[in-house]
């Protein structure tokens, strides 16, 4: 009985144990904890609603990362997927509708629970101490092609400028995109924002990160190592980090010492990140 008593103890000694990282990156040796699209995929709030956001800077996340797309009337607004079919009760995709007309549009993944897709400005609007925190824009593009996908693009960078300029974002907050032709449309229109390149490989993201011009890199966890994100801090190059959606992905991801952690787990990485020295 003793002998349990001891292990029991030794057990939860063990796992209430301060984590000691080493962390050595460009961002003042600190890694920001940021949720994915609020408080991730295992949340009972839909992603990238008012609630999740809103929830994820409340338990202490440093900011979130926010998936953003451009209505008809090129409203930007917090939305994932490719159209709106499977996760909301409209059809259809972000750009067909404007936003008067989809402002109503509820998530079906919560049965008794109504949660609205929402405006990205809306957003910046209801955080308290916004320039407290750190938001990093994915941007979702569904141009199209020939004339419209040229329409699109225009749109898009002039409403995601417009947004930093009404809410003075520069500072805080980023673009991660997969398109270096929008990259570079955005730098055209307003060279300050800080800019990720969001690569399916490291060396392409570098490339395309040192040709351009950019402030960083976003990639997942299981395309980068320790030693590519030293090769990205050695040449200027800010990393952020996602794909992660336990805890022992956190600790994996926090080893390669990124500059930001976008992560499902937000929970534990918050507490695992203030446990360290």
């Amino acid at each position: 009985m003793r002998y349990l008593a001891f292990i029991f103890v030794v057990l939860f000694l063990a796992s209430c144990k301060k984590h000691n990282f080493e962390i050595d990156n460009l961002n003042g040796n600190r890694i920001d904890a940021l949720g994915h699209a609020g408080m991730g995929l295992s949340s009972l709030y839909p992603i990238n609603s008012a609630e999740s956001v809103l929830n994820a800077i409340s338990i202490g996340a440093d900011g979130t990362e926010l998936d953003i797309q451009l209505s008809k009337d090129n409203i930007l607004v917090a939305f994932h997927d490719e159209n709106l079919n499977n996760s909301t009760n409209l059809e259809g995709f972000i750009r067909d509708y404007t936003w008067e007309e989809i402002k109503n549009a509820s998530y079906n993944s919560t049965q008794y629970l109504s949660y609205k897709i929402t405006r990205v400005s809306d957003l910046m609007e209801n955080v308290v101490n916004r320039s407290n925190y750190l938001f990093s824009f994915d941007v979702k593009l569904y141009p199209g092609t020939g004339e419209q996908a040229t329409s699109y693009y225009n749109d898009f960078v002039n409403a995601v400028s417009l947004l930093f300029n009404n809410y003075n974002l520069y500072s805080h907050c980023f673009i991660e995109a997969q398109s270096e032709t929008f990259i570079n449309e955005l730098a055209t229109i307003n060279g300050q924002i800080k800019t990720f390149i969001y690569p399916q490989d490291f060396i392409s993201g570098f490339e395309l990160a040192i040709n351009n011009g950019l402030y960083g890199i976003s990639i997942h966890n299981d395309n980068i190592t320790k030693e590519q994100v030293k090769i990205a801090h050695e040449n200027g190059l800010y990393v952020i980090i996602w794909g992660v959606n336990k805890s022992s992905k956190n600790e994996e991801a926090i080893l390669k010492n990124p500059d930001m952690i976008e992560t499902d787990a937000l929970k534990n990485l918050i507490k695992t990140l203030g446990n360290s020295t």
